[in-house]
């Protein structure tokens, strides 16, 4: 069994299993994903790459993520709105190389092409315009007003939807998990 630090995941939709592995990807059974080598020619791959085949810097890495999803009233027209957010539970600071555990993620501003394929569910989530100059990001929006869901309405506080989501018996929190190496860049906290 290879490194996984000298792995490249692919995000390969179940339709394709047979076409990656006919490639010569690997399946990882822990993580349950398919990978190649860092130094298998990324053409080959590169479909199931993502934008990790144009070596884009992320700051953020997990190959243990998921999608937290709950119902909220839209802060805007008060229509009951789906809303989500990414829920790792280890990970790394691409940074600094220090491993993260537990964490939430806010403010994104990048994701990979993988990411980004598997976030097409949630139609809802897409780049907005934040309060202040310049902030532009990822967030949730209302399907019926198109209102930007801020961010930090729903994970600064005690209280917020998304603060503390592992330990609440309030409301029903959905998880959906992720496949393979997710990378991004943005705010992680650990009130996980």
């Amino acid at each position: 069994m290879s490194d996984p630090m000298e792995r490249r995941y692919l995000y390969v939709p179940p339709e394709e299993y047979a076409e990656v592995k006919a490639s010569g990807a690997s399946w990882d059974d822990n993580s349950k994903s398919w990978y190649v080598a860092k130094d298998r020619a990324p053409m080959t791959f590169s479909r199931w790459l993502g934008d990790e085949a144009g070596d884009a810097e992320f700051g953020i890495t997990s190959d243990d993520a998921r999608v937290a999803s709950v119902r909220v009233a839209c802060s805007q027209c008060h229509e009951t709105i789906e809303v989500i957010c990414i829920c790792c539970y280890s990970g790394t600071d691409s940074d600094s190389g220090e491993p993260l555990t537990e964490f939430t993620l806010s403010n994104i501003w990048a994701m990979d092409g993988a990411l980004s394929r598997q976030l097409e569910r949630w139609r809802s989530f897409k780049k907005g315009v934040g309060a202040g100059p310049g902030e532009d990001y990822f967030a949730n929006h209302c399907p019926h007003c198109d209102a930007m869901q801020e961010d930090y309405l729903l994970h600064a506080e005690p209280g917020d939807v998304f603060f503390g989501i592992a330990h609440t018996e309030l409301r029903t929190v959905e998880f959906t998990p992720l496949v393979g190496r997710i990378q991004l860049s943005g705010d992680y906290s650990f009130e996980v």
